[in-house]
């Protein structure tokens, strides 16, 4: 299909309109800067690994020989790469009788940037969206949030309970990141959340749980500790849960 004169009858009229107007996308969709990383490649799959230290050390004794342990490889996750996109077609008639869209050609790679961008967008969510799945899994054959079986033989469960915003549930994420992580080796590792995405139908319920000087949802004057830790919010269109 392309774009002819039949289907831009008012842009190519001898009609007097005022300047034709068309509704686009002048802010990013949502911040996935903040979350995410992202690599460049020419090639159609790419593949990363890691690799787990060494465990703690071992009590010894006087003259009893040195504790050695050993470093090891960790299986790869592959990245598969797929290509998205996307064209439109004027007609020469088109362009030379057009005269109430003005470079309308101009105009076409702003939308088809918009477009893109929506796509970006919506595939960079898709990560997210699918950490609870089975179907996308890491090196080990579990998905992102899942239990994991490291290679010291500890679980780690990278999954809370589904649960709605609320400031115990925050607190919950929050002890979970300073209590529960393993590194590969078995060694405890403490960690901050630095980010707390949700969709933007919650961001009230964020904002009152991060922000409050006093806790929300309560009779007390306590100081609400969450604001100490200066998580910053992420609102995120492209969740599909809405709720959680």
């Amino acid at each position: 299909m392309a774009n002819t004169t039949y289907n831009f009858t008012k842009a190519v009229a001898l009609t007097d309109y005022m300047p034709a107007f068309r509704q686009n996308q002048k802010e990013q969709l949502w911040d996935y800067g903040k979350v995410t990383g992202m690599k460049k490649t020419s090639r159609a799959t790419e593949q990363v690994f890691s690799y787990a230290g060494l465990p703690a050390p071992s009590r010894t004794g006087q003259l009893e020989p040195i504790f050695y342990a050993d470093m090891s490889e960790l299986g790869a996750t592959t990245f598969t790469v797929s290509k998205r996109t996307l064209a439109t077609m004027f007609s020469h008639e088109l362009l030379k009788d057009s005269i109430h869209i003005r470079d309308i050609l101009k105009e076409a790679g702003s939308a088809a940037g918009e477009s893109m961008a929506y796509s970006k967008a919506l595939i960079i969510a898709s990560t997210f969206n699918r950490a609870f799945n089975s179907s996308y899994t890491l090196y080990d054959d579990v998905e992102l949030c899942g239990t994991h079986t490291m290679k010291s033989g500890d679980s780690f469960v990278n999954e809370l309970t589904a649960a709605s915003i609320t400031p115990d549930n925050i607190w919950l994420a929050v002890n979970h990141f300073e209590t529960s992580l393993l590194s590969q080796s078995g060694l405890y590792l403490k960690d901050s959340p630095k980010y707390l995405m949700a969709h933007p139908s919650k961001k009230k319920e964020v904002i009152v749980a991060l922000q409050s000087q006093l806790e929300s949802g309560t009779a007390d004057n306590d100081k609400n500790i969450l604001k100490d830790y200066n998580i910053i919010p992420v609102f995120n269109r492209f969740l599909s849960t809405s709720t959680n």
